[in-house]
């Protein structure tokens, strides 16, 4: 590339950018983070978390809430109750990572 580097513009003010900056109705959440009830949030967890190697037990129990949520919007902590069913830890960690990189970008609770 010739001449001086470009910055990026801004997506905000970027006419091609798919970024839109608003928010929903509820101006904690980012638009597309799916709201579910707690048993429904636990469940989907326990499927993703039991669909790793080795966790085919695990079951999780609970989630911690957050209040206010965190800058990402996500108003549950990355603190997962699990009952291991006998798993040993290092088995079921790198499920637990798995789980928290996944849902808490696309998943709030409706406390």
């Amino acid at each position: 590339m010739n001449g001086p580097a470009r910055h990026p513009l801004d997506p905000l003010e970027d006419p091609d950018s798919t970024a839109s900056g608003l928010f929903g109705g509820d101006e904690t959440r980012p638009i597309g983070r799916k709201t579910l009830l707690k048993d429904e949030l636990l469940e989907r967890l326990t499927r993703m978390i039991q669909s790793c190697e080795g966790c085919e037990n695990v079951r999780v129990i609970d989630v911690v809430q957050l209040d206010p949520p965190d800058k990402g919007g996500c108003n549950w902590s990355m603190t997962l109750i699990l009952h291991p069913h006998d798993t040993e830890a290092p088995v079921y960690a790198l499920g637990y990572a798995f789980v928290i990189a996944h849902a808490r970008e696309s998943w709030n609770v409706a406390w």
